[in-house]
């Protein structure tokens, strides 16, 4: 049995302690952890459109899921790894507006990373602690800021999973067979990184028990501990067994090795490097200082899987089959178990209550800045929208931008322009419609009128005058009502008869498209 380990103290301060009334650490950290969730759910309510990279096309997805498809995109569900937004989010818009319910969606997110970690924190450790809700200071990383919100999700399940496998140990076999698997499938639907990293953990929570049935022999229960550890798998196993030809596509690519150290400080980078990167020093600080002294308590059973993870870390490669960046979602999951491992051990209460202000200051402090660029964004974002919003309904519009706009920035607008689908009903070439990771898919003939017009072709066709790429987008342009450009840097697209301007903003210019007398 799990128990809490508390520091030895003489009998006498045991008899001058005030007594505690059973359930007040609980309490106290519901109320906590409250109080943190609504502070940093701040900035997603306070703008028009949280501005995270893939977000807006996550968005417009949504919409098409929630309406069962129109003219020009079709639902297709399947059994993917790709699905926690997709599930869920249509199904809060039923009583909520869209917007609402993406925005309920983020803060779910947030509520399962936090709540995973403190309940893991006290299985392990035997006791609520306020420590684990310093995974709050992860929440606004760099995997956030891309939009990649379906494998945070299932991050967050995947750390509620790891407690729950946990407390559930000394239950029935079969309840803990049924919840377990139930949890392995909820990850696996969510996002199949998620579902791995929860393969990882528990085969790591479960890596110390087995070598003790090992050591003393006992056969039949480490044969039952392997199978009840295997059965959880079996379905999501079948699933990638069946659907294994559709993502086998792609080959195995690594970036360089240097990137490995950058990628650990994701978990801090936001808007203000100098500021991200003093925030992350305080904190292998404070773990280095607690560690040297002794009092960075490692629950024995976690170390396996910290260990597990830190390798799947340092041996993935950013690009295996038809996925991408697997070993850069791998540092906030990282980071978010080990807090959940660890029970430090202050020298005094005052020491435990400074340090725990000093860190409510720089969490304050990161949270007002990420505030300050949100609302930076909230008005370059109302002036875009309203540029899409005079558009006429049905609208076909292509989308033209530079390669260099496809990366992170404070403002990201390169899928703004698919919020057309869900706002103005139009066909938009760039929405995510990927057969192996979206439930949706082009309508004929729309499928080949995306492909014909590229972002990046189009860009160079009209922006950098690029003769042979004008003459490939002619006549895929033919068919598409108007374009917008979008770059990372105020950009100018010059004066030509074909086009038309409807808005002209420094890095979003929306254009009408005239076709004949020499127009395509």
């Amino acid at each position: 049995m799990l128990q809490r380990n508390l520091p030895s103290a003489s009998p006498a301060a045991v008899t001058k302690a005030r007594p505690v009334r059973a359930g007040w650490p609980a309490i106290r950290v519901l109320t906590a952890g409250a109080v943190l969730l609504a502070l940093f759910s701040v900035p997603i309510f306070s703008t028009v459109l949280p501005p995270l990279f893939d977000y807006p096309n996550h968005l417009a997805r949504f919409w098409v899921l929630a309406t069962g498809g129109d003219a020009f995109y079709a639902v297709h569900w399947a059994p993917l790894p790709n699905l926690a937004g997709d599930l869920i989010v249509p199904l809060l818009a039923r009583v909520v507006p869209l917007d609402l319910a993406g925005k309920l969606f983020l803060v779910m997110i947030f509520a399962l990373i936090v709540g995973g970690a403190a309940s893991l924190n006290r299985v392990v450790h035997g006791g609520w602690r306020l420590w684990p809700l310093l995974t709050v200071a992860f929440l606004y990383n760099r995997q956030f800021l891309w939009g990649f919100v379906n494998y945070l999700f299932g991050l967050g399940l995947a750390v509620c999973g790891a407690a729950l496998w946990l407390w559930l140990e000394p239950a029935r076999i079969w309840l803990r067979l049924i919840a377990s698997a139930l949890v392995a499938l909820l990850c696996f639907f969510s996002h199949i990184a998620a579902f791995g990293l929860y393969a990882l953990i528990i085969l790591g929570l479960e890596m110390q028990p087995a070598m003790a049935d090992l050591r003393s022999r006992r056969w039949t229960a480490l044969g039952r501990r392997a199978v009840l550890f295997a059965a959880q798998f079996l379905i999501p196993a079948a699933i990638i067994l069946g659907s294994w030809r559709s993502v086998a596509a792609g080959g195995i690519g690594y970036a360089g090795w240097w990137r490995k150290p950058d990628l650990l400080f994701s978990v801090f980078d936001n808007y203000s490097r100098p500021f991200d990167i003093a925030c992350f020093a305080l904190l292998l600080i404070l773990f280095g200082v607690l560690a040297g002294r002794r009092r960075l308590q490692i629950a024995p059973r976690l170390v396996p899987a910290l260990v597990l993870v830190f390798a799947a870390y340092l041996l993935l490669p950013s690009q295996l089959l038809s996925g991408s960046g697997l070993d850069h979602r791998i540092p906030v999951a990282l980071f978010a178990l080990l807090v959940a491992a660890a029970a430090p051990r202050f020298p005094s209460r005052r020491m435990a209550v400074m340090i725990g202000t000093a860190a409510a200051v720089v969490l304050l402090a990161r949270l007002s800045v990420i505030e300050s660029v949100w609302l930076d964004a909230d008005r370059v974002y109302t002036a875009d929208l309203a540029g899409i919003d005079a558009l006429p309904v049905g609208t076909k519009l292509a989308v033209a931008y530079p390669g260099e706009a496809v990366n992170a920035t404070a403002i990201p607008e390169v899928h703004l322009p698919i919020l057309a689908v869900s706002r103005r009903d139009a066909f938009v070439p760039t929405l995510f419609a990927y057969p192996a990771q979206q439930p949706i898919a082009l309508k004929p003939p729309y499928d080949r009128l995306a492909a014909a017009a590229t972002p990046f072709e189009l860009w160079s066709a009209f922006v950098t005058g690029d003769a042979d790429a004008r003459e490939r987008a002619s006549a895929g342009l033919a068919q598409y009502d108007a374009i917008v450009f979008i770059g990372r840097a105020p950009f100018a697209v010059p004066a030509q008869r074909c086009l038309r301007p409807l808005t002209v903003r420094p890095t979003f210019q929306i254009f009408g498209l005239s076709h004949g007398g020499g127009c395509p």
